[in-house]
């Protein structure tokens, strides 16, 4: 689970002791029981001060201190449905969260809040997790969550995020903008030109190599990369100039993106391969391929090696 998974949902109905009547049939309130305007502003100001409390915890990386503003049997559902019970299950998964990208912050937006009792809140909104550094893009999810007050303090109960569709194709690809630009690698064997650049309607990014051998071409291809918004990945379609093509699906792991591709030769033989790409500087990064196959059978994968971008003097 994403840091970015821990705010943030949408009503759980039934996970909450007596939410579900209210909600089908409110019952009116006695003056004794009824809440003033002045109450309900003070309740307004405490969880808002809550949500700030959290976001300072996020921002901080302490997952003890983010935890506590949830309630010890808090339930936490993430954009993908996977399940979170109980607060130190809750810290435990922000701990990790944290350490699997450190330094990254947290922005909220509240959309609205409405109280359902005294006891009991609703609230929407959005927030926005931005990685450290140039590693990445900001990431924006849409949450709704509910809050209960026990003995005077307010507290998350049940949390779900939810897939914001407000970035379109160009704004997610703008995560691997780096690529952009031509680069170069050269060995003993041969070497490889690589320029990137954004299509012309922006929603994708086009890469076009060439391989050559003492000074003569033997391979060329381009590359497309997109967008998946189904799978929420970036897709990449491959065409060689054999005549062998080929596709598959980036995936993160840190500064590394790993790239299963499967496709067909130019001969009809099957092949695929882990392609890992990992983001070196600015102006480097290495590349190598793993469990590849040819047919029914394994073959050697292709060790590691980097590839340095060109400076702009020697850039086509």
């Amino acid at each position: 689970m994403r840091p970015a998974c821990l705010l943030l949902g949408a009503l759980l109905l039934g996970t909450c002791p007596g939410l579900g009547a209210q909600e089908s049939a409110p019952k009116k309130q006695t003056p004794s029981a009824a809440t003033t305007a002045a109450e309900r502003g003070d309740d307004e100001k405490a969880i808002a001060g809550l949500v700030a409390a959290f976001a300072t915890a996020f921002n901080g990386g302490n997952a003890a201190a983010a935890a506590v503003t949830f309630a010890e049997d808090a339930l936490v559902v993430d954009e993908h449905g996977e399940r979170t019970e109980g607060r130190a299950a809750i810290s435990a998964q922000l701990a990790a969260s944290f350490a699997g990208s450190p330094g990254s912050t947290i922005a909220i937006k509240v959309d609205s809040l409405r109280f359902l009792g005294p006891d009991t809140a609703l609230e929407e909104g959005r927030t926005t997790i931005t990685p450290p550094g140039a590693r990445g893009v900001p990431e924006t999810t849409r949450f709704t969550v509910v809050y209960i007050k026990k003995s005077g303090q307010w507290l998350h109960s049940a949390v779900r995020d939810e897939f914001s569709h407000d970035l379109t194709p160009h704004d997610h690809l703008k995560e691997l903008e780096w690529l952009v630009g031509d680069w170069i690698n050269e060995s003993q064997d041969a070497v490889v030109n690589t320029s990137c650049k954004w299509s012309v309607d922006g929603n994708f990014l086009i890469r076009e190599f060439t391989m050559k051998t003492q000074g003569q071409p033997v391979l060329s291809g381009t590359q497309r990369i997109g967008w998946d918004a189904v799978k929420r990945q970036f897709k990449t379609w491959i065409f060689d100039s054999e005549g062998g093509f080929g596709e598959g699906y980036f995936t993160r792991d840190g500064d590394r993106w790993l790239i299963k591709v499967e496709g067909v030769r130019q001969d009809g033989k099957p092949a695929s391969a882990t392609n890992i790409v990992t983001r070196l500087g600015k102006d480097r990064m290495s590349w190598q391929s793993v469990d590849r196959t040819l047919g029914a059978a394994a073959i050697a994968g292709i060790n590691e090696f980097t590839v340095v971008r060109k400076p702009p003097e020697a850039a086509k």
